[in-house]
């Protein structure tokens, strides 16, 4: 099961989006008539004036032998108009941006405004990608610089992003955000002390007592988990980086690079995702590990690293082998998703990985949900709306929570008997490109939410 390991995380994407609010639309294209970019400078929300003033220029821009200066005069109105509806949807909004894109090729404000319009809509690859565009034009450019850092990170390409984070501290080195986001880039390499000194500077420099709370409780983590990990042994290969606490490696035995590479396979292949960043797995010993993490779980995933906590004497190779593809399912999940994949789906899939790595069968479910099942799902058909999942799997009801994830993972078996299999990776794809969930559904099933709950049921019914 998975549980999130540090509260802290969720006051960094909190500190994080603040900043992005800064970073983003920051300056604006200007007109080559000197006064219409005095005129530019009066629409600061949408008006229809601002419409009509762009269908002028259009007229201007679009007759036989028009000026590049007509053509910036209109692209840089259609770029404030963008900067003004950056609430709407991307796909609302791109009829504008290839219109400016059409204007102004290869732009570095249009680059810049179409990677920001994608970072608001979710759709961070394709941002990072419009974004490195405007770089190649304006290197020197810090804040670019940041942008692209910040959309490295959301994507959880660390290493991307803390070399475009310690770039832009050489120009801003006393920036909380950069000093905070370098931080968290080294935790999740597992690079702890470089971690705590980024975080110790971010600490000098918080400007609230909500962001010095958030320091301190990352701090203190890193410690934790250093702590936890001193003397620890590590391995690697080109896919993973194995931590191994104490003797956990001699325990362990042949759970090694052979059974992770048949778990990654099977993973990515069902998802259609290969991770373009290698997984940190830890092994804790098991007191270490539930130092770190209060509440129970099984194993954790968070960003790129997946934790295991190591009992004397693991049931099986079966047991070990499912516990971990469960977790990196997870981790492919937020990748490719970029975190926004609802929770009964990313549970679903989780186990659906699970049984199929360790019982050879989507089908053949842990042996202590099949009672729970067989009463609650078949027999008594005490279905769960999967819009609850998240309110029960909070809850402190073990049958509750256990109910939960069992409506999860037959939601996946559901639409993969219906659909395929193929059609995780195009619901996946959708919620990754910033789509909602009710969209992504229709993509991959022609239901929404709703309807498919329907679904769903009539398909539980016949069990």
């Amino acid at each position: 099961m998975k549980r999130k390991f540090f509260s802290i995380f969720i006051l960094v994407f909190i500190s994080q989006f603040l900043a992005a609010q800064v970073l983003l639309f920051d300056k604006h294209l200007q007109p080559a008539d000197p006064e219409l970019a005095l005129e530019l400078k009066k629409y600061t929300y949408l008006t229809a004036d601002l419409d009509q003033i762009i269908d002028e220029l259009r007229q201007e821009a679009y007759k036989s032998g028009a000026t590049q200066e007509s053509r910036v005069n209109l692209a840089a109105f259609i770029l404030r108009k963008l900067s003004l509806r950056r609430e709407l949807s991307f796909e609302q909004n791109e009829d504008l941006v290839y219109e400016a894109a059409d204007l102004l090729p290869g732009n570095p404000y249009v680059e810049t405004v179409w990677g920001d319009l994608l970072y608001f809509s979710g759709n961070y690859e394709k941002a990072l990608t419009h974004f490195e565009n405007a770089l190649y034009e304006t290197p020197e450019n810090i804040k670019l610089v940041a942008k692209c850092g910040l959309a490295a990170q959301q994507l959880m390409q660390y290493e991307k992003a803390l070399r475009y984070f310690e770039k832009a501290l050489g120009s801003n080195p006393d920036s909380f955000f950069l000093r905070f986001s370098a931080g968290r880039c080294n935790y999740e390499l597992k690079y702890l002390e470089e971690a705590v000194n980024h975080w110790e500077k971010a600490l000098t420099l918080a400007k609230n007592e909500k962001d010095k709370r958030a320091v301190e409780s990352a701090i203190l983590s890193a410690r934790e988990m250093l702590a936890s990990t001193s003397g620890s042994s590590k391995d690697e290969n080109q896919r993973f980086v194995i931590h191994f606490a104490g003797n956990s490696e001699e325990d362990l035995g042949e759970v090694t690079f052979d059974t992770l590479d048949e778990i990654f396979y099977e993973v990515t292949d069902l998802l259609q995702f290969n991770p373009e960043v290698r997984i940190n797995v830890v092994f804790f010993l098991t007191e270490e590990y539930y130092k770190l993490n209060k509440s129970w779980s099984a194993g954790a995933a968070q960003g790129i690293q997946i934790m295991i906590p190591l009992k004397s004497g693991y049931k099986s190779q079966e047991y070990v082998s499912g516990l971990l593809a469960h977790e990196f399912t997870h981790t492919i999940i937020h990748l490719k998703t970029n975190n926004r994949c609802p929770l009964w789906l990313n549970e679903g899939l989780a186990q659906y990985l699970e049984f199929t790595v360790a019982n050879g069968s989507p089908e053949e479910i842990r042996y202590d949900y099949v009672s729970l099942m067989e009463t609650e799902f078949i027999e008594n058909q005490n279905f769960m709306k999967l819009k609850d999942v998240p309110t029960y799997m909070r809850g402190s009801s073990r049958r509750n929570i256990s109910k939960a994830y069992i409506a999860s993972y037959l939601a996946a078996r559901c639409i993969a008997d219906f659909y395929g299999d193929y059609t995780f990776d195009t619901i996946l794809t959708a919620l990754g490109e910033g789509k909602t969930v009710d969209e992504a559904m229709i993509e991959g099933t022609g239901k929404d939410m709703a309807d498919f709950q329907i679904e769903f049921e009539d398909w539980l019914r016949n069990l």
